[in-house]
Order: structure tokens, then C-alpha cells, then sequence
């Protein structure tokens, strides 16, 4: 059950209107005043916030989403005037609760898009006798990663779906001997590979690596001293690499795989394109690609990353249309979601 936390504002609108039209005209004005109430709430919270770049452009989103946020509204007073224009003033619950959740979502979700999160793993079947030379190179590359200007979050289930891209690291060592004047030489070859992928998709997006030579005989030593080398030869390299698809994964269109389950009838299902192209920022299409029987499944051209599209289907506005759900597993780009209403 939706709990009401609010405000009850006073707004004026203004509209233009010809004779004729006045129906028109009034419900601009109507429009009008609803704005100019959630702008009044929304304008106490603002000032409060430490906003980042580009957050009025989600101002504006929440503004033209006005009805989602402002109830039982009452005209209190209407006139027209002789230059031909109508006002009218309004009474209007505004949901302000709500207005500032989604404010903070935003806010959040422009901060993702300025501090690139990475998580580093070392690669799952490497030789049990290379992990400590591995974890410590992974620990050297967190570092270098963090001074730069990257968020590097520990990955774990609870981190999965808050990490943009996942570096995994590979290291390997050969060693060839050769007699000199009698001596027995070794010479090890460390090989370390960082590769870069999605969480929960192992398509590598991009990699670099490096090997390096180093001569001795304490296989601790020497796999310790390789893997430093070959962070610092690859890191420039890697940085931009990162850098690069960071903002690929950010503004590219990208295919994701909707399920959605408990809907009511499949004029529902056939429904559902449209509320997600009218509320959802990023959607540029959507196409309903199967239904049977309470389940639809989707494919989604959108553009960010799939955690963006989670974040705006949690709006108020948004799940005032009518949409609510919860979400049920999510794994790369497949998003399944179970229908509350």
C-alpha cells in the first residue's frame, strides 16, 4: 500500500486562448500550474543538492512527468484577460516524497556515468601456485585504477549489477635453462593478460597484455617481480581501453532481453512496448517476441546500461502509469521482472 507523504502547494498557469478553444487553452493552463507546483518542491530539494553536470536535463524529465507526482488538484480561481489570456490557480497534493527519491536517482545515476566502476577478478582456472602473484597484481592495478579517477568495487552478487565493466587477470610463467660456462641459467617468461567484460557476459569487449623476462630461480620472487612489471607495461594501454568502452557501454544502443511475468492477458503484453517507449528515457524500441500464457518476452533497443533502465522503471512517475514490478534476476542483459499489478 502506497503511503501518502506530501505537500499541499498553491500554483497559478497561464495560457493563451482563441475563441473557440477555450477547452484547449484551459487545460494548458492546467498543465502549466500543475509544473509550476512540483517545480516549487523540487526547487527546496535542488537547492540542498550537491548537483553534477547535466542533472537539469533530469530536472526537466521530472517535470514533464508533473501528473505523476501531483494529486487531488482543486481550481481555486480562473479569469481571462483582455490581451487573451487565461489563468487559473490551483490547490494540488504533491508527492514529495517521491519527487525526492527520484531526484536522488538521478543524481545517482549521473555520478555512475562521471566515476567509471570497475571490478578486478582474477581468471577462475589459474594455476593454484600463480594466485598469490595474481591477487597481488590485481591489488597494484586497483591503485593505479583508483589514483585515476575510477571507482573499483569488490565483486561480489551484491556488487554484480553496480559494476560497469569487470577486468579479469590471467598470469602465467615458462621457464627455459641454458648452460653458460658451466652454470645452469634460468630464465622465466611471465605472461599477464587483463581482459574486459561484462558482468554476467563473457564476450572479452577488449584486452591488453604483456609478457616480461625475468631471470632467477625463486619462482615466488620472480612471478611477483613479473606481474608488477606487466601491470606497469599495460597500464596506460588498459586505462584507455577502459576509458573507451566505459563510454561505449554508456551512450551505445545495446540489445537487452526483457522477461516479464504475472501479466494479466496478453492485450497487456501487447501494450507494454508502448508505456516503455513513452516513460523510459533510453528505450528507442521494443518488440514483443513471445507471450504465453502470463509471460511475455521482450527485446529492447535501449540506450545505456541495463541498470539505467532498472533505475528509471523504480521512478514514481513511471510506476504511476500503471507499471510496477519488481525485479526478479537480472544478469547482463537479461532482465526478468515480475508484474505486481
Amino acid at each position: 500500500m502506497h503511503l501518502w507523504a506530501g505537500e499541499r502547494v498553491t500554483a497559478k498557469g497561464m495560457s493563451f486562448f482563441e475563441e473557440g478553444k477555450e477547452t484547449i487553452a484551459r487545460e494548458k493552463a492546467l498543465d502549466e500550474a500543475k509544473r509550476a507546483a512540483l517545480q516549487k518542491v523540487m526547487g527546496s530539494y535542488i537547492n540542498s543538492m550537491t548537483v553534477v553536470d547535466n542533472f537539469q536535463l533530469h530536472e526537466d524529465r521530472i517535470i514533464s512527468h508533473s501528473s505523476g507526482y501531483v494529486k487531488n488538484v482543486t481550481v481555486i480561481d480562473e479569469k481571462k484577460s483582455s490581451l487573451g489570456t487565461l489563468e487559473i490557480t490551483i490547490q494540488a497534493d504533491v508527492e514529495s516524497a517521491d519527487v525526492k527519491d527520484d531526484l536522488q536517482r538521478f543524481q545517482d545515476m549521473l555520478s555512475w556515468q562521471r566515476n567509471p566502476r570497475i571490478s578486478i577478478v582474477v581468471q577462475p582456472g589459474i594455476v593454484k601456485k600463480y594466485l598469490p602473484a595474481a591477487t597481488k597484481a590485481a591489488n597494484i592495478l586497483t591503485g593505479k585504477l583508483q589514483q585515476a579517477g575510477f571507482k573499483v568495487l569488490k565483486f561480489s552478487e551484491q556488487t554484480r549489477n553496480k559494476v560497469g565493466l569487470l577486468v579479469g587477470l590471467t598470469l602465467e610463467q615458462s621457464v627455459k635453462t641454458s648452460d653458460y660456462q658451466g652454470m645452469s641459467i634460468s630464465l622465466n617468461e611471465i605472461g599477464l593478460t587483463a581482459d574486459m567484460f561484462r558482468p554476467g557476459d563473457q564476450e572479452i569487449l577488449a584486452s591488453s597484455s604483456a609478457i616480461r623476462s625475468i631471470p632467477g630461480e625463486n619462482s615466488l620472487t620472480v612471478l611477483d617481480k613479473g606481474a608488477r612489471q606487466c601491470i606497469d607495461a599495460i597500464w596506460k594501454e588498459l586505462k584507455d581501453k577502459l576509458l573507451l568502452q566505459y563510454e561505449k557501454e554508456l551512450y551505445n544502443d545495446r540489445d537487452i532481453y526483457l522477461t516479464l511475468k504475472n501479466l494479466k492477458s496478453q492485450s497487456k503484453a501487447i501494450e507494454i512496448p508502448e508505456i516503455l517507449k513513452a516513460g523510459i528515457t533510453g528505450v528507442k524500441g521494443c518488440s514483443l517476441l513471445t507471450f504465453d500464457g502470463k509471460k511475455g518476452e521482450y527485446n529492447l533497443q535501449f540506450r545505456g546500461r541495463p541498470e539505467h533502465f532498472i533505475n528509471e522503471l523504480e521512478m514514481s512517475y513511471f510506476q504511476n502509469t500503471g507499471f510496477q514490478s519488481k525485479i526478479e534476476t537480472y544478469t547482463g542483459n537479461s532482465i526478468v521482472l515480475l508484474m505486481l499489478n
